[in-house]
């Protein structure tokens, strides 16, 4: 009895893992990214952000939404501000006030683009990347 219980029990619950698996190998990877930029003392969040800016930006030099970035990146509108602003002071993005008032504009900088090359380099010597 208690084995065709179990059978209804899984035919109601759809599963889930296939995005559990999902999961962990974006946290595995998460993980081994945080150990390879460690040793240049760069957070996963920057290179996140920085590689992240990098795809959004354009040629025309506008800049992108900094709602833009945190959509693509799943981080919060405020996680990705208090960066943005961080980034700027260190000189790795350029910040400045877009058409809407309430919304910023982000270009990577040189430094920053300098940055992301040397952060991607040691991700693919690692074999992070594709």
């Amino acid at each position: 009895m208690n084995r065709v219980k179990d059978l209804r029990v899984q035919l109601r619950t759809p599963s889930t893992s296939v995005a559990r698996a999902r999961w962990r190998e974006a946290r595995e990877f998460e993980a081994r990214t945080r150990e390879v930029l460690g040793l240049q003392r760069t957070s996963f969040v920057e290179w996140l952000l920085l590689q992240t800016l990098s795809e959004l930006e354009g040629d025309d030099n506008e800049g992108v939404a900094q709602n833009e970035i945190a959509r693509r990146t799943g981080l919060s509108r405020k996680v990705v501000s208090y960066w943005m602003i961080m980034m700027a002071d260190c000189g790795l993005v350029d910040r400045g006030q877009g058409d809407d008032p309430r919304s910023w504009g982000v270009l990577l900088s040189s430094r920053g683009e300098e940055l992301l090359r040397v952060c991607n380099e040691r991700l693919a010597a690692a074999g992070l990347t594709e």
